[in-house]
């Protein structure tokens, strides 16, 4: 059914060229005709006044803040976060997917009323990335409800961001309703919660090093085009430290995996004249952890204060007063500010 709109603004600015995409234009004597259909009107209002839920999981949704800020003025496309999922009928899923956080994931979706739709943003959202191993993270949003858009990135930017909600508007605008991939059919949140723990296909090698072959296997795994280090962490066992390096080839699509079980020494070679990468991560495993990468040539602290007493991710430190570093009275500030 056609639908006939009468108005007598001849010109609507923006608006107009939007509406043009789904309908003509025709000027008759004291007015203006615009002719169109009622499924296309509504697909163009729907587009235009996307309302999406506010909340983030991770570092990705630093990005998403980002976006929806007065730089980029995301309400010229009709966006305004919501609080509620009652009143919104946008998802975007930014960070990481935890097996903890998917059925809240779920009831929120449930709660959005129709039509809705979910834009993943990021690799950890989209596939888990190189948490994906862990046993804790779900790999994909998709397992949990469907997914109209994927928006690639660590984390995505703004622009990236933007490309995205205006590949869901040219989606709604064409009158599509199913997502476009949904394993949440087939998967479910009770599948999600009791997953077996599994490696990838791309993980071609996970293994125990001796600490002593580190440099020499890194340099090998250089030389075979390993050359992107995604991560190094550590985690405090009972019996000892343990290192975790996560190594990719970007040509590939293969990861390499390997761990290395420490001594009370708690020193190990460093990797940064091998990895760029492995500046910054190793001193934030240093900060965390106490583990001190021989040849690094900045090796202190990254997050806490240089005089930070410990190290808050090992399993015997204990937050007591003396930890926290000293901070002058306010009248010791004062007269050190007289004698500047």
């Amino acid at each position: 059914m056609d639908l006939c709109l009468q108005k007598r603004i001849p010109r609507l600015g923006n608006v107009g060229k939007s509406l043009k995409d789904i309908g003509t234009f025709m000027d008759v004597p004291g007015a203006s005709l615009f002719i169109t259909s009622t499924d296309k009107l509504f697909n163009w209002a729907k587009k235009s006044s996307l309302w999406p839920l506010s909340f983030g999981l991770a570092c990705c949704a630093i990005e998403m803040m980002a976006t929806f800020s007065s730089r980029y003025d995301l309400d010229r496309l009709g966006m305004i976060t919501r609080a509620s999922p009652r009143q919104a009928d946008l998802m975007i899923v930014a960070g990481t997917v935890t097996v903890k956080m998917a059925e809240r994931i779920k009831t929120l979706y449930d709660q959005m009323s129709g039509p809705k739709w979910v834009i993943a943003a990021g690799s950890c959202a989209i596939s888990g990335d190189h948490y994906r191993h862990i046993y804790s993270v779900v790999p994909g949003v998709d397992w949990v409800i469907p997914v109209d858009v994927y928006v690639p990135g660590c984390p995505p930017t703004p622009e990236a961001f933007i490309d995205g909600i205006m590949e869901l508007q040219n989606i709604i605008s064409k009158g599509k309703t199913s997502p476009t991939f949904n394993l949440s059919d087939t998967k479910g949140v009770a599948e999600v919660q009791t997953k077996p723990v599994k490696k990838k296909g791309n993980l071609i090698e996970s293994k125990f090093l001796d600490k002593n072959l580190i440099l020499s296997f890194a340099t090998e795994l250089k030389n075979k085009g390993f050359n992107y280090l995604k991560f190094i962490t550590a985690t405090d066992f009972e019996e000892g430290l343990i290192l975790t390096y996560f190594i990719g080839n970007n040509s590939t699509n293969e990861d390499v995996e390997f761990n290395i079980k420490l001594d009370h020494d708690l020193e190990i070679e460093s990797l940064s004249n091998i990895y760029f990468g492995a500046n910054w991560q190793e001193r934030e495993v240093f900060d965390l952890f106490g583990i001190n990468f021989t040849g690094h040539k900045n090796m202190k602290r990254i997050m806490m204060p240089d005089e930070w007493i410990g190290h808050p991710l090992k399993k015997d430190y204990v937050m007591d007063t003396h930890c926290y570093p000293y901070r002058p009275t306010k009248k010791e500030y004062e007269e050190w500010k007289t004698e500047l």
